[in-house]
């Protein structure tokens, strides 16, 4: 009766986690949050008690540190526990050396300050992770102890040791709990470092396998794929942090997944093929569609060392047989009638897929006996000098304008004002749709605010333990670490569990009154308000202008795969560019995707692909023993091409189209005029060229500056 009871419970629990409903985060929350709320809680409470027993001034600190370093994943929170350490050292440097260079000078001080916090939001602008938080935290650490030891600058140095305490103390304390918790974490890390590359090649090969079937995917399907690729590259280092630096199979897997976006690539690189080459065989045909079969049924053979090691070996026989038929199709292309001119193009497409695939399954498997070298398909990210200078004139100028407000003013909460603008300018300086988060975090905030009320005004002042501390505190802290595990509250989560300990005043010798309340309290929302005003007003993001930056230099970069002379950028730094600027669209639109944005993101898909291309033209062109009257087709084509300043960019696409249609026109000449044993070099230049073609014709509304121009004025039309 009892075991038929509590299945019917556990029934009824299942079904209610499967609704959607507002508050399912919080009644129904999930094993992993329940978790992570209830470790992080006991966690923030021993580190509270620890500092009360220390006797440290403002023990706060200390259970603030342990929310602000907890994740969702162990490597995540050592990751970040470990660079807030780094990052809380550069600012009690950076703060002691600007309290004793500008003792009693504010005009002095103040500038000195901003010039510290822009440098160092800018710098995390060009890092990524939580290397670029150690910066962040840099700046406002530094604001932080720098104006509490103001009204003391003789005592610069035991404000900072103190604020060092809390944060170690509190990041020992996550760890710690964090270790309690987990068992077997180096294993558990492995699993899912595999079931994530399982996911992204099975994703992967879906798209293929439709282009293969002439099912043509998605673009959205497609962005999601590369959008994929990216989350897994920045994942992994944290992977690396629970399994070490030195494993194997984490470099194989880094080398994975940049695999994985050449795979997509090439991808689209067949449908530009099938798109324009007409007269396809049955041969052909029959071809693609079992290839299709066999990548689409690839991921289920993935999970078995077995199983993975059998699906190698049907891999290199399939790519023996192509090889077969490839060079049948060059040798007779009009043999009995089997094969037409163009399938040579198809075929040769055909195997490129399959020795990608190739690639992938060995830098999968990861075995220890063959050679590989994973830093050759490892994913490049690209710094964005633009948006790092942005960042740092904001928060320069926000801490500039507060501390005229100070000075005007004489607030005697200034000092805690300048401190919480530089907080918000600095956390948020290296996210995309910085208003839409920042006015988060502010809510955030309020409702930390709100929460305050009731342990400050009716529960504290009626116990006088620790023990009715507890019980003040746990629950609230528990609900906050509840909605940091749930998406749509995640952020402004972050703000509560932040500010709750302080607004609460904790301290060993006298507890917060009404009126220190409302002053702290005030303090806060004023700077962290005013902090939204700053991303709103100065330089504030347009999503407008990152599309035409994002144009502008992956055009620039066309440019430099074309001009003679100049070093070839590595293909996985290509695609990195590309995926990166189509990603940080993505973020700032969410779902809500303009028709303009939807023009940048299918540019910069075709922009990929055609700059891959090329790249391949200018490296084939190097190879020797070509034939001498491919070398000089090749030669003319990319002659005179790249950045010139007498020509204007209409002029420079007419050339580009204008060299192409000459191009393929010549090659194709001399290709029925060619030795049969050089037709196979003959049709890997032609199919490049005609994936050029197709992806230059296909995307002049966003190659074309005119046309590019228009849409712009548009979409700003609209916004207004």
């Amino acid at each position: 009766m009892i075991a038929d009871f509590l299945a019917r419970q556990n029934d009824a629990l299942a079904r209610l986690r499967g609704r959607s409903w507002p508050l399912k985060w919080l009644f129904a929350p999930s094993g992993n949050a329940f978790e992570f709320a209830l470790r992080n809680t006991i966690a923030s409470l021993f580190a509270l008690g620890i500092a009360f027993w220390m006797e440290l001034g403002e023990p706060q600190w200390a259970a603030m540190t342990v929310w602000i370093t907890a994740q969702g994943s162990r490597g995540e929170s050592l990751s970040k526990g470990r660079w807030r350490l780094v990052g809380t050292l550069l600012g009690m440097i950076g703060a002691v050396a600007l309290v004793s260079a500008f003792p009693q000078a504010p005009w002095l001080f103040i500038p000195a300050l901003a010039l510290w916090a822009g440098i160092c939001t800018g710098l995390a602008t060009l890092l990524q992770n939580f290397r670029a938080y150690a910066f962040v935290l840099a700046a406002y650490t530094c604001a932080i102890i720098a104006t509490s030891a103001l009204s003391a600058p003789d005592h610069v140095f035991e404000i900072a040791m103190a604020r060092g305490t809390y944060i170690v103390l509190g990041v020992v304390c996550e760890m710690v709990a964090g270790l309690v918790f987990s068992a077997s974490l180096a294993v558990k890390a492995r699993r899912a470092m595999r079931g994530w590359l399982i996911e992204g090649i099975g994703a992967a090969s879906l798209v293929i396998s439709d282009v293969l079937d002439s099912a043509a995917p998605s673009e959205k399907a497609i962005r999601a794929v590369f959008s994929r690729t990216l989350n897994l590259n920045e994942q992994l280092e944290f992977t690396v942090v629970e399994v070490g630096r030195s494993d194997h199979a984490v470099a194989c897997a880094y080398a994975t997944i940049g695999i994985l976006s050449k795979i997509v690539s090439r991808g689209l690189g067949m449908q530009a093929r099938l798109s324009t080459t007409l007269v396809v065989s049955d041969k052909a045909r029959t071809a693609l569609h079992e290839v299709a079969g066999f990548i689409k049924g690839l991921t289920e053979r993935l999970d078995n060392a077995g199983a993975l090691a059998a699906l190698r070996q049907d891999l290199a026989a399939l790519q023996s047989r192509y090889d077969i038929l490839y060079r049948q199709s060059e040798t007779d292309p009009e043999g009995g009638g089997s094969f037409t001119p163009d399938d040579g193009i198809i075929l040769h497409g055909l195997r490129l897929i399959l020795e990608e695939y190739e690639t992938l399954l060995i830098y999968f498997e990861a075995r220890p006996t063959e050679a590989v070298t994973p830093s050759r398909f490892r994913l490049r990210r690209v710094m964005h000098f633009h948006a790092a200078f942005h960042n740092a004139m904001r928060s320069a100028a926000a801490i500039c304008l507060a501390g005229l407000v100070w000075e005007v003013t004489a607030w005697p909460q200034g000092a805690s004002f300048i401190s919480f603008i530089a907080v918000v300018v600095g956390r948020f300086a290296t996210t995309d749709n910085t208003v839409l988060v920042s006015n988060r975090f502010f809510y955030g905030a309020c409702l930390a605010a709100v929460a305050s009320i009731l342990p400050v005004f009716f529960l504290i002042p009626t116990g006088s333990g620790f023990e009715a501390l507890i019980v003040a505190l746990a629950p609230l802290m528990f609900i906050g670490g509840l909605a940091a595990r749930n998406p749509a509250t995640a952020t402004a989560a972050g703000a509560y569990n932040t500010f709750l300990p302080a607004l609460i005043g904790l301290d060993n010798h006298s507890r917060m009154d009404e009126l220190t309340w409302f002053n702290a309290t005030i303090a806060l929302l004023l700077g962290l308000g005013a902090g939204v005003l700053v991303f709103r007003c100065i330089l504030p993001f347009n999503i407008h202008q990152v599309c035409v930056l994002l144009r502008r230099r992956a055009l620039h970069g066309v440019q430099r795969i074309c001009a003679p002379g100049r070093r070839l950028p590595a293909e996985n730094r290509w695609i990195g560019l590309i995926t990166q600027g189509m990603e940080r669209v993505i973020r700032y639109a969410g779902t809500q995707l303009t028709p303009f944005m939807e023009l940048n993101l299918h540019g910069l898909l075709s922009v990929m692909t055609l700059g891959r291309n090329l790249l391949f033209l200018r490296r084939f062109a190097l190879r020797p023993g070509l034939p001498a009257g491919l070398s000089v087709i090749l030669a003319n084509f990319f002659r005179g091409l790249g950045p010139h300043l007498l020509r204007t960019p209409t002029m420079e696409e007419a050339a580009f189209a204008a060299r192409l249609e000459m191009a393929i026109a010549t090659l194709r000449e001399q290709a029925g005029a060619a030795d049969v044993t050089d037709h196979p070099t003959y049709s890997e230049a032609l199919g490049s060229l005609m994936v050029v073609q197709h992806e230059w014709a296909g995307n002049q509304l966003w190659l074309d500056d005119r046309h590019f121009r228009h849409a712009l004025q548009q979409a700003r039309a609209r916004q207004n």
